[in-house]
């Protein structure tokens, strides 16, 4: 067994074991996370259900004390007295009035005064701390807490205790105001906080949890069965932003981060009261002990499955390696023979049919090369034979050449010569691009043949060459210039029906240094849309025109094919006036491409 081999096997055992345990340890954490989370939800949940149960005791409790409240504000006999003249019998029927309703009420343990007055002459109360007070008169009414400026928007806004009373307990103020005419006069309740602590005294609280009043913006804590008042410095809640974790269940609920802790708060439902509860610390700490066992037997459970798996997968892998091992040795030797032993019906005997492939491509193709090596040396003994072919047209042409000379044409010499040289172009010519004056020449050649045909009524000349080192450090794909001065005669020119001229350019585009190559003739010139179209590939409906297209859509291709897409034709025409075929070409040397 290879020292390789042994590596493999311990990498398969050693990853194996690191990815079992990091499934155990997945498993723990999310056990953690899970525990945590239920159990934060759980109690959050807990809470907010035992809030809103006190929450509802304390609504019913402000809704009954504001409709009693209201009720003296309405009721006639009432008013009849604060308004009216007083008489002993009037005042019993207003104590009895006042005493049955009072008496009625299920907070009436609660309310420890309750006084209607208009502040001058008219004065009644009942309450449970009126035998245990000093008397309240006309006179010592603006002691009462609130009392002096209040009204009903001030209502169920402060705790304070009756300066009248012996106990010091902390009331609530509720006033409403009654107004006949131009005369006016209160209805003024003092409310016992312990209508707060009574209701919260079975409230089902956490060890470690505080329980709170919140009412308009301050904050009571409960303590020893009393409301403890916060220090506004100690109370700077602020609303807690990620809710999602919580799973609140109703959308009433607040959350609060105040300080370290979180502060779960509902609403009583009137006048911006709310009892509030801070959640207890999470209790995980104190399950961890119970479940550190299972999970501790769970992640060696699954280490022991891991082991197993290790031992599996070296049993597997092993032995194939190790065959197919021997099988790229066999082949690195020289011996490409197939070994059918290692094509296992398995993902390793996948590998083991792509090396026998392999062995049988490889003989394959050696023969091959054989074969390419005969069919070369075929292919050589051709080319030497076609060679004969084309010396024999330029002897021939030669020959016309010097025929003519001695019969005096010198038109036909001329013509035959200017073939000559353009068939060797074509033959001979392996370079894709060649410098401006190689293309010229080629030019000159087909225009002397031109020129000829017409009877020397076209001329092309030359106008303008801003650098004469362009035409040698400037390079152009072969058989770029004689397409467009084709197109020139046969579409400009000739359907003009007289003579006619091309004239050249050669110059820098001064915005980024390309070359700009200008052919301009004085023919019939074209509208937009047909020099558009001279540069499209012609479609299936435009057949008779595809010749006609296909020169300068060719050279337009070939230009961009050799220099990129910024490069090509582009055509400039007036109707009757001739066109311009701008050619443009990179400038500098590294700018220039070749397509290989």
């Amino acid at each position: 067994m290879s020292r390789s081999h042994r590596s493999i096997q311990a990498q398969v055992i050693i990853l194996s074991l690191a990815f079992t345990a990091l499934i155990a340890l997945s498993v723990f954490l999310a056990s953690i996370v899970s525990l945590y989370h239920s159990t934060l939800r759980a109690t959050t949940q807990s809470a907010e259900y035992n809030l809103q149960t006190l929450a509802n005791t304390l609504r019913q409790n402000v809704q009954e004390i504001d409709s009693l409240a209201n009720w003296c504000t309405v009721d006639s006999t009432l008013r009849n007295f604060v308004f009216g003249i007083r008489s002993d019998q009037q005042l019993l029927d207003v104590y009895n009035t006042l005493l049955n309703k009072y008496s009625s009420q299920y907070t009436a343990r609660y309310l420890c005064r309750l006084v209607v007055t208009d502040g001058d002459r008219q004065l009644i109360q009942q309450g449970t701390m009126v035998s245990q007070s000093q008397p309240l008169t006309l006179d010592s009414l603006n002691q009462l807490p609130g009392f002096t400026g209040g009204s009903s928007e001030d209502s169920w806004t402060m705790l304070a205790e009756d300066p009248l009373t012996y106990n010091h307990k902390l009331m609530i103020p509720v006033i409403r105001t009654m107004t006949r005419m131009q005369s006016s006069a209160k209805v003024y309740l003092l409310v016992s906080s312990d209508m707060i602590t009574d209701a919260m005294r079975d409230y089902a609280l956490n060890e470690g949890c505080d329980l709170f009043w919140l009412m308009n913006g301050s904050a009571w804590r409960l303590e020893n069965g009393a409301l403890q008042p916060v220090a506004p410095e100690d109370w700077q809640p602020e609303e807690a932003q990620d809710l999602r974790r919580y799973e609140l269940l109703d959308s009433q609920t607040r959350l609060y981060a105040c300080g370290d802790r979180t502060l779960v708060a509902y609403p009583v439902g009137y006048h911006d009261l709310y009892v509030a509860q801070t959640l207890p610390d999470a209790v995980i700490a104190e399950q961890f002990p119970d479940m550190l066992m299972p999970l501790l037997w769970a992640l060696a459970a699954i280490l022991l499955l891991g082991v197993v798996l290790a031992m599996l997968l070296r049993h597997v892998i092993a032995v194939p390696v190790q065959a197919l091992q021997e099988q790229l040795h066999r082949i690195s030797s020289g011996d490409f023979t197939a070994n059918p032993a290692i094509e296992w019906h398995n993902d390793m005997g996948d590998i083991g049919r792509g090396i026998n492939g392999l062995s049988r491509s490889v003989s394959t193709l050696m023969q091959k090369r054989l074969d390419d090596e005969l069919q070369k040396k075929d292919l050589e003994y051709r080319m030497l034979q076609n060679q004969i072919n084309p010396h024999f047209i330029y002897n021939t042409l030669n020959s016309i050449k010097w025929m003519a000379t001695i019969q005096h044409a010198p038109g036909i010499a001329e013509m035959t010569m200017a073939l000559s040289r353009l068939l060797k172009s074509v033959s001979k010519g392996s370079e894709r691009l060649v410098p401006l004056q190689e293309e010229f020449a080629l030019l000159n050649d087909y225009f002397t043949i031109q020129q000829y045909r017409y009877g020397g009524t076209i001329t092309l000349d030359v106008t303008y060459i801003e650098d004469e080192r362009l035409t040698q450090s400037c390079l152009i794909p072969r058989f770029t210039l004689q397409p467009i001065v084709e197109n020139a005669i046969f579409h400009g020119i000739e359907p003009k029906g007289c003579a006619g001229s091309i004239t050249l350019t050669v110059a820098h585009d001064p915005a980024n240094g390309d070359v700009l190559i200008d052919l301009n003739d004085d023919g019939v010139g074209m509208t937009p849309e047909q020099a558009a179209r001279a540069l499209a590939d012609p479609g299936p409906e435009d057949a008779k025109a595809k010749f006609r297209h296909v020169g300068l859509c060719n050279v337009h291709k070939r230009l961009q094919y050799s220099f990129g897409e910024s490069y090509g034709l582009s055509i400039r025409s007036t109707p009757g006036q001739g066109t311009t075929v701008e050619v443009r070409l990179p400038g500098e040397p590294e700018q220039k491409g070749e397509l290989t």
